[in-house]
């Protein structure tokens, strides 16, 4: 017996155990590099919108990295009511950006992140109401809603395995050669390995098509020779912040946006890891810290942070729950953030070996949507909701910078071609009104027209 409790306090799968280091870092490293170049991707885009200089861009980089293990932290090490105590990853993040670009554009970063402080109050309130409206997000809500994450992943997967968009270098074969000699080592060291190997499959996956691209000549170390060691964040350091009432109604809707995709990765990291969906504590906690995360990331120069799908496909793939792994992996953030060689280091792994690496990870999203869905009889009430949702969503994405839209206003468009948005929605207002019949009820009537 006692035995067992060693092995179990010792165990990569239960939430509060404390397995060894030199088996939590390998999966702690996967989960820093599906976030990796997300997060310094954000605070890049919209500073370059308020037209930052190159300093500028660097410190929010590494702020963002300093926030984002405070954020992870808070989640798995609950203050309170705040954070909601699962292996979940949360980061500046992509969701708020098409707001907060234009924002910046016409007030510089100081009304980004004013518009921000309204983005984390808004985001605190719905933490409040999010578990007594749980209710009304069941399997087929939620399970939707993962699913448009996932499959609206696949087009970023394949950007990056292709050289990243806003690279010279987009498209060229050898992109392409490393990200498919990193997928298929990858999928060699999940299919045939065994343990630690199988577990970190994308991890070392990612590091033969890293030596791969170094061999190929791309990767550049000039920018880890001239990084400093250490940076530490200053309050307020862009400047005090500027709200504009023009910000209240998009800054909303796209709050009420990123809480839904919470809460939709919140589901799918406790039924991919747990085999259960998330408690009405959990979710309340969850929004709750994200918020705080974000009110602090006003503060210090961090773009408003998200749950990070990515890094929900890796618990749902290798089922690692353990608490050690999120906070080895935030305390590798955190030296990312505070020590710039260190995150100039990190920097250096290209884009097509990040595509290759994660492609896997999001295909086990879209199966974790399709689990939930299918977790409950699929009516035709649930086929209908599941399946005009994902339809609409995927088919309005695909309209996104053509004539199609253009007689909508502009916030509208970036709605209507965000998947996640048009999945939530539809799949919400949908289950409100579809009658809820079971199979039996279905069967019945089936039955009764074959009579008439």
């Amino acid at each position: 017996m006692s035995t067992g409790t060693k092995e179990t306090s010792r165990s990569l799968y239960v939430f509060d155990s404390k397995p060894p280091i030199r088996k939590a870092l390998p999966i702690s490293l996967q989960h820093i590099m599906a976030m990796f170049l997300g997060t310094v991707t954000v605070p890049i885009v919209v500073a370059g919108a308020a037209g930052a200089d190159p300093a500028t861009k660097t410190l929010m980089i590494q702020y963002s990295l300093m926030m984002s293990a405070l954020a992870t932290l808070i989640q798995a090490f609950p203050l309170g009511p705040v954070g909601s105590k699962l292996p979940i990853i949360f980061c500046a993040g992509f969701t708020c950006v098409p707001v907060f670009t234009p924002i910046a554009t016409q007030y510089g970063l100081a009304g980004a992140f004013g518009a921000q402080i309204l983005c984390a109050v808004v985001t605190i309130l719905l933490g409040f109401c999010v578990g007594k409206l749980h209710k009304f997000f069941p399997t087929v809500v939620t399970g939707t809603i993962i699913l448009a994450i996932g499959l609206s992943l696949y087009p970023i997967a394949l950007k990056y395995m292709a050289g990243n968009a806003s690279s010279p270098s987009y498209g060229q074969l050898n992109n392409w050669i490393v990200a498919f000699i990193t997928l298929a080592a990858v999928l060699i060291f999940n299919l045939l390995g065994k343990g630690v190997v199988k577990m970190a499959s994308i991890l070392l996956g990612a590091v033969v098509g890293y030596i791969v691209a170094v061999c190929m000549g791309m990767v550049s170390f000039d920018g880890v020779i001239s990084a400093g060691w250490i940076a530490i964040p200053k309050p307020f350091f862009f400047g005090a912040p500027v709200f504009d009432v023009s910000m209240v109604l998009p800054v909303v809707l796209i709050t009420v946006v990123n809480v839904m995709q919470s809460v939709g990765d919140m589901t799918g990291t406790t039924v991919g890891g747990f085999d259960r969906e998330p408690t009405s504590k959990e979710l309340t906690g969850g929004v709750l810290a994200s918020g705080l995360a974000t009110l602090l990331g006003a503060v210090f120069g961090v773009p408003a942070v998200s749950s990070y799908s990515q890094n929900v496909g890796i618990v749902s793939m290798n089922k690692v729950v353990s608490r050690r792994v999120i906070t080895v992996a935030s305390v590798i953030m955190l030296a990312l953030g505070v020590v710039p060689k260190f995150s100039a280091l990190v920097s250096t792994l290209p884009a097509p070996v990040i595509g290759g690496g994660t492609l896997i990870v999001f295909g086990m999203i879209t199966l974790t949507g399709l689990k939930l869905v299918t977790s409950e009889p699929l009516t035709a009430r649930n086929s209908t909701i599941v399946g005009v949702s994902i339809a609409l969503a995927m088919g309005l994405s695909t309209l996104e910078g053509t004539q199609a839209l253009e007689n909508f206003p502009s916030l509208v468009q970036t709605l209507l071609t965000k998947p996640v948005v048009v999945a939530g929605v539809m799949s919400f207002v949908l289950n409100l009104i579809a009658p809820n019949k079971t199979v039996e009820e279905e069967a019945k009537e089936r039955a009764e027209l074959d009579a008439e």
